[in-house]
């Protein structure tokens, strides 16, 4: 056993290990597996670089004394958020392809980033036709149905998100986002005399003989623009073998919400039956962003769910008009509304390029409440009943994201 060598004067008393002050001759101690200190080990030199697939807590950092100090695992704080050295040799091969420092994987950082979304409006789908057995008074209720109901009901469509975070220190930052989602529905159908198709959207004290038809036609459009503006800060994180991080989020979402909806019925002449119904709205956001990160292969996981409380306005019209009639039946409605919406969000990614480029992808679902959908405000119109307009509509689909880490 050989003499233990004096701290050096400055060296940090937090740190698990040092070694000798400006003599590179001198000794250090070492820390073995087990976390011990130990002396007769083979000594580790100032130069020592932190290889890939060596433990994350065993590599050098240097230190402010001239020496160098590992940098073990630790919770969120001062220690934990020191720069570590570059990433040994990179996955493409060779040297390390982007130099400097790897930081730690829970740490805040400038980053831009795009999401290709996969979304389908759920819950959204309107009922216009009804193929019935033949000419009869047209009258919603005497019908006799022989065929499928034609449904218009949106589909999966490609939609995009777009964004930038500014750190404002390792544990906080500003967030910015813009989402588009754009979805259009079509349908139509034919039938053979004597059956008819008869509209279920029309108003039934409007109708005439153009609304039993043989041939009918709709199409549905759910446009949503949202602009999130959020502070995120760091709750717990820490990085070693594995690493996690939990973060909090208090923000305001704008939100623009369309719904239009047009179709029409045809023989001789046509009937047409149009609604459109707007929502504008501005809130609250306060959310949790979770993730667990495996700093050997890159790979992570993550969630996270947010909810939103906005505060807007719902217009709605309606118009029905014919060939020979011209404007049958028309209305507009508009009220204020409490729009809560929830988000969740889970999934997979990968952290490479020394930490600089991050993959990943997942599933989305944001939920809606307190909503005027256009299924029942064409109901309310038939049935001059507006009192009961809160249903719900869901967005979910996958979400596939490639964000630059500066």
């Amino acid at each position: 056993m050989g003499a233990v060598a004096p701290m050096p004067a400055g060296a940090p008393g937090t740190q698990p290990m040092y070694y000798g002050g400006q003599v590179p001759q001198m000794p250090m101690y070492q820390v073995g597996a087990d976390g011990a200190v130990n002396i007769d080990q083979p000594m580790m030199m100032p130069q020592t670089q932190y290889a890939s697939g060596y433990p994350m807590q065993s590599y050098m950092q240097p230190a402010a004394s001239g020496g160098a100090v590992p940098y073990m695992a630790q919770p969120w704080g001062a220690q934990a958020v020191q720069p570590q050295p570059a990433w040994g040799t990179s996955w493409l091969g060779g040297n390390t392809l982007l130099g400097g420092p790897i930081p730690p994987s829970f740490i805040h950082r400038y980053t831009v980033f795009g999401e290709f979304l996969y979304i389908q409006p759920r819950n959204a789908e309107v009922a216009y036709a009804l193929p019935i057995d033949g000419p009869v008074a047209p009258v919603l209720g005497n019908e006799v149905p022989v065929g499928a109901t034609l449904v218009v009901d949106p589909d999966y469509d490609t939609a995009f998100r777009a964004g930038f975070n500014l750190a404002l220190d390792k544990g906080s930052s500003i967030a910015a986002q813009y989402t588009r989602i754009r979805s259009e529905a079509t349908s139509s159908a034919t039938v053979e005399a004597p059956n008819l198709l008869r509209s279920l959207v029309s108003h039934p004290l409007g109708a005439n003989a153009a609304t039993d038809t043989l041939d009918a036609a709709a199409m549905q459009n759910i446009d949503l623009d949202t602009i999130d503006v959020d502070f995120r800060s760091l709750m717990f994180g820490c990085e070693g073998n594995c690493a996690y991080a939990i973060n909090y989020l208090v923000g305001a979402e704008y939100a623009m919400l369309d719904q239009r909806f047009n179709s029409s019925f045809t023989t001789i002449g046509t009937t047409t039956v149009g609604t459109n119904i707007e929502f504008d709205g501005i809130g609250m956001r306060f959310g949790l962003q979770g993730e667990r990160f495996w700093p050997g292969s890159g790979v992570f996981v993550y969630g996270n769910g947010i909810s939103n409380l906005l505060f807007g306005e719902f217009s709605a019209m309606y118009a029905q008009s014919s060939t020979f009639n011209g404007v049958e039946a028309m209305t507009s409605w508009r009220a204020g509304r409490i729009v809560p919406v929830l988000d969740f969000e889970i999934g997979a990614g990968w952290l490479i390029l020394n930490r600089h480029l991050r993959l990943s992808a997942g599933y989305r679902v944001s939920t809606w409440f307190n909503v005027v959908k256009t299924d029942e405000w064409i109901n309310a119109v038939q049935t001059s009943e507006f009192t009961n307009l809160d249903g719900t509509l869901t967005f979910d689909g996958l979400v596939g994201r490639a964000e630059w880490l500066f």
